[in-house]
């Protein structure tokens, strides 16, 4: 389907192409990039209420994460062109509280978006992080949280949930939020798809049984603490199946927190 290196990052509605940090051989023989929670299953709000949905003309184009009442965080490529610029904030919503993309909960106009100012994706991707200002507060309860950010990263083989409204095995856009269990891999083994350029110290990755990772810009989690951001990933999601690449929270967390409290005194 993507026979050069030039293949999609996203869900159905994420349109614009990266080059992939791999060798093209390896791309050919392994199958094309993909954002999906593949052998996921459909999961309640209240059970990832920090997980929301990036929308663009009322559908869904990326995931997010609810960092505080005001401030959701994304995948810098979620918000940016294809040159790494960021987008008119404008014209992008955030539906929360809802395991649908399309119905329930609430939905949120943007105020302002911000990519780490070191983001890039040629040659490499890397700190693909961002933040959304969100034109009002959120009402928090059961089914819209924020979630800490983690202090470490955990082990090697450490379990983790990914979640998104990426494709699945049926359905390209599904409109129920799916997870799927992964396991964090650390950097060396990570290395060996990728290569040691391109899994750097603001990655992380995560592997699984099962199930690739989730929408951009969605969360990868452990013991209840944010750890990743979806951010990039290479190969079918078959048996073996290949570690996707999130942006790495504990390495970014000040720059988090730092840019937060900006975009809160706006």
């Amino acid at each position: 389907m993507f026979p050069t290196l030039l293949a999609l990052l996203s869900v159905a509605t994420f349109g614009w192409a990266l080059h992939l940090p791999v060798d093209p051989e390896f791309l050919l023989k392994k199958g094309p990039i993909n954002n999906r929670v593949i052998g996921g299953v459909d999961t309640p709000i209240e059970t990832i209420p920090w997980q929301v949905s990036l929308q663009i003309q009322e559908s869904h184009h990326c995931g997010g994460v609810i960092y505080s009442k005001n401030i959701i965080i994304t995948a810098a490529h979620c918000v940016c062109d294809n040159n790494a610029k960021i987008l008119d904030p404008k014209i992008f919503d955030v539906r929360v509280g809802s395991s649908s993309t399309n119905d329930g909960g609430s939905v949120i106009k943007v105020a302002k978006t911000i990519a780490h100012d070191r983001f890039t994706l040629n040659p490499i991707i890397e700190y693909d992080i961002a933040l959304i200002l969100l034109s009002s507060p959120l009402e928090m309860g059961t089914t819209v949280k924020a979630i800490p950010l983690a202090e470490s990263i955990p082990n090697d083989g450490a379990s983790a949930i990914v979640s998104g409204w990426g494709w699945t095995e049926t359905e390209d856009s599904p409109l129920h939020l799916q997870s799927g269990n992964v396991n964090i891999l650390s950097r060396e083994k990570c290395a060996r798809f990728y290569g040691d350029k391109s899994i750097t110290k603001v990655t992380v990755c995560a592997a699984s049984h099962g199930s690739c990772h989730g929408d951009s810009g969605g969360p990868l989690v452990s013991n209840d603490k944010l750890v990743g951001i979806v951010s990039y990933g290479v190969g079918g999601c078959f048996p073996p199946n290949l570690p996707s690449v999130y942006a790495n929270v504990v390495e970014l967390r000040k720059w988090i927190e730092n840019e937060a409290t900006k975009l809160d005194s706006t």
